[in-house]
C-alpha cells in the first residue's frame, strides 16, 4: 500500500513567521495535534506536536505572562523532520513510527508539504489490512516454513467456496521453522474449514477454543 493511499491530503500547515499563540489557536480550531512548519512557498522547515505546546505553555507553578507565547514558533519547532513520498510504501515508514517514536511523518513532493501521515492513519490502516471491520471469524493456523503451504492452506477455503477478508503471516517466535498465519475469513461457521485444516496436519487456533 502506497503512502499516497492513507495520507491527510492537503494537511494543515503554519508560517515559520508565525507565533505559538497563533499555532496554538490553529491548532484548538482545527482540532489537529501535528503541524508541519513551513515557508512562504510551502517548503517544509520544521514541525511542531501538541506535546511541545504543552512544554511551552505557561506553567500554573509560575506566574509567566501570555506574552511569552508571542514568540516566534521557529523557537520550539524541531527541524530535523522525517519525511516521506507519496509513493513510498507504508510498511516501510511504519519502520520509522516505531523505531523513531513519532506521531507523524510530512508527506513532501518536489520539496512542498502536500500531506501528512499520522500515527492514528497508521493504525487505521492496520485495522483495515486485518479486514476486522467486516463480518467474519479470524483464525490463526501453524504451518512449517517450507514453500507450498500456503497453497494447501488456502485451497481449503477455496474447496467451501469461504472468501478470505485478510492474510497476515508472520514467524513463530515460540517454534524455530514455523509460521503463524492468521486469516479472516468472510464466514461465521468455520468450524469446517478448521477440522480439515487440522486433518492435514496443521495446528489452528480459533475463537472457540476455551483458551482465547
Amino acid at each position: 500500500m502506497l503512502v499516497e493511499r492513507i495520507m491527510t491530503s492537503p494537511c494543515v500547515t503554519f508560517n515559520a513567521q508565525g507565533t505559538i499563540k497563533e499555532v496554538i489557536h490553529l491548532m484548538d480550531e482545527k482540532n489537529i495535534h501535528h503541524v508541519p512548519i513551513v515557508d512562504d512557498d510551502d517548503k517544509l522547515l520544521g514541525i511542531i506536536s501538541d506535546r511541545d505546546i504543552k512544554l511551552a505553555l505557561p506553567s500554573n507553578l509560575n506566574e509567566r505572562a501570555p506574552s511569552d507565547l508571542d514568540v516566534s514558533i521557529t523557537k520550539i519547532m524541531h527541524t530535523q523532520v522525517i519525511t516521506c513520498h507519496p509513493l513510498d510504501f507504508v510498511e516501510e515508514i511504519a519502520l520509522d513510527f516505531y523505531n523513531e517514536s513519532i506521531g507523524s511523518i510530512p508527506v513532501v513532493k518536489r520539496g512542498k508539504v502536500i500531506g501528512i501521515v499520522t500515527a492514528k492513519d497508521m493504525l487505521n490502516t492496520f485495522i483495515e489490512l486485518t479486514g476486522v471491520v467486516t463480518p467474519g471469524t479470524t483464525i490463526q493456523i501453524q504451518i512449517p516454513d517450507v514453500p507450498g503451504n500456503m497453497h494447501e492452506v488456502t485451497e481449503v477455503f477455496h474447496r467451501y467456496k469461504t472468501g478470505i477478508e485478510s492474510i497476515l503471516v508472520f514467524r513463530d517466535k515460540k517454534n524455530t521453522g514455523k509460521k503463524i498465519v492468521t486469516v479472516r475469513m468472510q464466514s461465521m461457521h468455520p468450524q469446517n474449514i478448521i477440522a480439515e485444516l487440522e486433518s492435514k496436519g496443521f495446528q489452528v487456533y480459533h475463537p472457540m477454543e476455551n483458551s482465547i
